[in-house]
């Protein structure tokens, strides 16, 4: 067997058939053209690849090759291979596999030196492999069709096994099976990006900007300001700056916080597609794509909420300038480099990052939140208008994934009964799993008030309630979490010692004995009462007694409903982090980042180590960590506060389509792995 390689940008091709190999250059026996691309960063994420070809199962040939070596280069061509054998009924297996272990025929790592005993597995140790990609199809007579094998970052760290049968896309495990039916003939034009037809992402994105959710629940979008995507400006949202750059659609993504980002395809299993006609810049992605975006898969027996992704798509953007990029359709050549970080000449910045990248997403501390409300027909504006719609997208908030959610409603029995009396309608569970019900409650009052709510003279019994909901947060499961909280909705009764202490000395001692915060908000008027000027008797103690120092008065202007729900999601689930394993937690010299998802070029920010910062109150920038726990870090609290205000944001930006908030998850990246700099499509950064 001979081989040889030559220089390539993005691309590499290689031609097969059952009998005999040939170069590039097409020659009557061959019968496919594989052309392997990514997008991923290089060679930070991918410093070798290998080929190998089965035919029935039995391996015909296999070789490895460098993916960086000063420049960018991927194999070209393949020289003259001899099989034995005639063409048969046998599929045709191709698979390429990535590694972030560079290749080395001398470096020991049996993945490159024994073909025949060691197959690539993702995650297996040692291989440094983090990537495979298989296309399994017949034997095509008299054919030279096109065979793209694209390594795609949302496949990255997924194992699918060794069955050739199975491989992955958008991150989830399917058949590798390819309809050869499907297949173009090949052309130069297709590999090299050098052609007419190719895509230029430099000019598609120039306008690109954050895509308008349409349906958060299955990833569907629109190309910002084309109908129906242009809603009304909500109060306290930032203006909508995004311009309409055309009629086309092509959807770009960015990848654990800005690390990767790619250009998708129209495309069902790996990109997205268009499920309405009548509406032809709205696009949906594939579903494994959004499972990508919720971060969180199907669940199983240890993952209830869902099995967590290997990765997250952490911005979603989207460009009405060109026609939608397709399946067979290469990134034009300069464009090519570009996605891989590279500049003109193959040169990268990230030449010298150390084996096995990986980053991690940083996840907030366990949390609990028990929600309060008044249940009395002075209390119909929010069961009936859309105060409580807005109470369900922030209880959908992702920064929530750590905390458990419960729901009780006051005034409860009507008259002080024994402790325990005010049991939890939705006892606490973790916030996605617990919203649903929380909703479907909310709903049930306002479909029926007439029967589910209480009399307007009923007993208050505010102060039972809240008894009540501190045992709760004060029992053994929460009594390790590190924030618990009640949030309180109602607009009478603040002062009223109904169970033997008024709700403020219940809240008082919350807070010294146990550390349970409690907040207040007025979100609908008391239809006694027509003033509104004023807060209602015991508010303001309340809210200071509970330690959240405010409450918020959203009966005239609901602006301030949002600021009330986005600070307790930001007092509850952000700016502190743990790991899992003390040994993982980010260093010195270690950087953190997130995507800013309605940043017109989807900014990536970055935050460095910061060693004065051991909380989020320390001032400063960057991030810091606990020195009384291992596995624990904070955002020193101006990098916090600018964290914090890119939610809301981001929270008020989807909330105009009525949709629940962006997630914006943070990300730690080992020193060497991640550069500190921002930008879309064409830009070349890689985080």
């Amino acid at each position: 067997m001979r081989s040889s390689t030559r220089r390539a940008l993005t691309l590499g091709c290689f031609a097969f058939t059952a009998l005999a190999w040939s170069g590039c250059e097409a020659k009557k026996q061959t019968e496919y053209v594989a052309g392997v691309s990514t997008q991923v960063q290089v060679p930070r994420d991918l410093k070798a690849i290998r080929i190998d070809v089965s035919v029935g199962g039995i391996v015909q040939f296999c070789q490895s090759y460098r993916v960086y070596d000063g420049k960018v280069q991927l194999p070209r061509s393949l020289g003259e291979f001899p099989s034995q054998g005639k063409p048969g009924p046998n599929p045709i297996t191709v698979t390429v596999s990535g590694f972030t272990e560079p290749f080395s025929e001398s470096s020991g790592n049996t993945v490159f030196s024994d073909c025949v005993a060691v197959a690539p597995k993702v995650g297996a140790p040692g291989q440094g492999t983090r990537i495979l990609r298989r296309s399994r199809q017949p034997y095509v007579a008299d054919s030279v069709l096109f065979l793209p094998m694209p390594l795609k970052f949302s496949c990255y760290d997924k194992d699918c096994g060794d069955d050739e049968s199975m491989t992955c896309k958008a991150g989830v495990c399917v058949s590798s099976t390819t309809d050869e039916k499907k297949l173009p003939k090949f052309t130069d034009e297709l590999v090299d990006g050098t052609g007419g037809a190719c895509f230029n992402a430099s000019f598609c994105f120039a306008a690109g900007a954050p895509a308008a959710v349409v349906n958060a629940d299955d990833c569907t979008y629109a190309v910002p300001n084309s109908p129906p995507s242009s809603p009304p400006q909500i109060e306290g949202a930032p203006p909508n700056p995004f311009p309409n750059g055309g009629e086309g659609v092509n959807v770009e993504v960015a990848y654990d916080g800005g690390l990767n980002r790619e250009i998708l395809d129209k495309e069902e299993q790996e990109g997205f597609t268009i499920p309405d006609p009548a509406k032809p810049q709205q696009f949906r992605l594939a579903p494994g794509l959004c499972e990508l975006v919720k971060g969180y898969g199907a669940p199983d027996a240890t993952h209830p909420e869902g099995v967590p992704t290997a990765h997250r798509i952490t911005a979603v953007r989207a460009s009405g300038t060109c026609r939608a990029k397709g399946q067979f359709q290469p990134l034009c050549a300069a464009d090519q480099l570009a996605a891989m970080g590279v500049d003109a000449t193959g040169l990268s910045a990230l030449s010298a990052a150390p084996d096995a990248c990986k980053s991690t997403e940083l996840r907030p501390p366990k949390a609990a939140l028990i929600v309060l409300a008044d249940d009395t027909h002075n209390s119909d504006l929010f069961y009936s208008a859309a105060a409580q719609s807005t109470l369900g997208l922030s209880l959908a908030d992702p920064a929530f994934q750590k905390t458990e959610l419960g729901l009780g409603f006051f005034p409860g029995p009507g008259t002080c009964a024994a402790a325990g009396s005010f049991t939890p309608v939705v006892q606490p569970k973790l916030a996605r799993l617990a919203k649903p019900d929380v909703v479907a409650q909310f709903s049930a009052v306002a479909a029926n008030m007439g029967a589910l709510l209480k009399p307007i003279d009923s007993p208050v019994n505010l102060d039972g309630a809240l008894r009540d909901a501190y045992a709760t947060l004060a029992a053994d499961k929460f009594s390790t979490y590190y924030r618990r909280a009640v949030l309180v909705l109602g607009n009478r009764g603040f002062d009223q010692a109904t169970c033997g202490q008024t709700p403020a000395q219940r809240a008082a001692a919350a807070h010294t004995t146990n550390g349970i915060d409690t907040y207040v908000l007025m979100l609908a008027r008391n239809t006694q009462i027509a003033d509104v000027s004023t807060l209602p008797p015991g508010a303001a103690e309340l809210a200071t007694a509970g330690a959240t120092i405010q409450a918020y008065d959203a009966r005239a202007n609901k602006a301030p409903a949002q600021d009330a729900f986005q600070t307790v999601v930001n007092n509850l689930a952000t700016c502190v982090y743990d790991v899992d394993d003390a040994a993982a937690r980010p260093v010195s010299g270690d950087l953190l980042s997130y995507t800013n998802p309605i940043d017109p070029t989807a900014k990536t920010e970055t935050l460095a180590f910061n060693g004065a910062c051991s909380s989020e109150d320390v001032a400063g920038v960057g991030f810091g960590l606990d020195p009384g726990d291992a596995k624990r870090m904070y955002l020193c609290k101006a990098s916090c506060e600018a964290y914090r205000g890119t939610l809301r944001n981001a929270s008020l930006y989807a909330a105009q389509n009525g949709q629940p908030p962006i997630a914006v998850p943070v990300f730690s990246h080992k020193a060497g792995c991640t550069v500190t700099a921002s930008g879309g499509a064409g830009s070349g950064n890689g985080g």
